[in-house]
């Protein structure tokens, strides 16, 4: 089951995330959040990290991703996450996404038995048009996710 916000994907539609600006390797972005695992985290057994980053086709004007072409990236961002659930074989949390000038990145903690490489695969087809990576780590303790909700809380400060 894919958690979204706490809540199954289903439900996100009354869900609201932290968000705030920062700069990510010296270029502003806009960073979503789900803080509401920094308690808890790291969450037992979801011990992978797996992002994908879908890059614009339009070139953006004054913001990080062309207003045209929003509509686009929202229904790609839908069917990565249907299909992460599908192929999660269990719980995958969407804890972040980033956008930078003209990319969009989403990251889910999962599992060692989750297939989100064939999630992946499955977003290629669907949008064969979009450059779309995919990268899994290894992060047991969610250092990566904590270090965005310790600059999340610091820009809220």
């Amino acid at each position: 089951m894919l958690v979204f916000a706490g809540f199954p994907y289903k439900a996100l539609l009354t869900m609201v995330w932290t968000v705030h600006t920062r700069e990510v390797e010296g270029r502003p972005a806009q960073v979503l959040i789900d803080d509401q695992f920094a308690a808890q985290a790291p969450v037992k057994d979801l011990i992978r990290l797996s992002g994908f980053s879908l890059y614009c086709k339009q070139e953006p004007i004054n913001s990080l991703w062309h207003p045209d072409e929003g509509a686009a990236l929202d229904l790609i961002e839908e069917h990565l996450i249907d299909l992460c659930e599908k192929h999660s074989h269990g719980w995958c949390l969407y804890v972040l996404r980033l956008a930078t000038f003209g990319v969009r990145e989403y990251f889910m903690y999962h599992s060692d038995e989750a297939e989100l490489s064939q999630a992946y695969a499955g977003l290629r087809e669907l949008h064969p048009d979009y450059r779309i990576e995919f990268a899994t780590i290894s992060d047991p303790d969610w250092k990566q996710y904590l270090s965005y909700v310790q600059t999340a809380s610091t820009a809220r400060d």
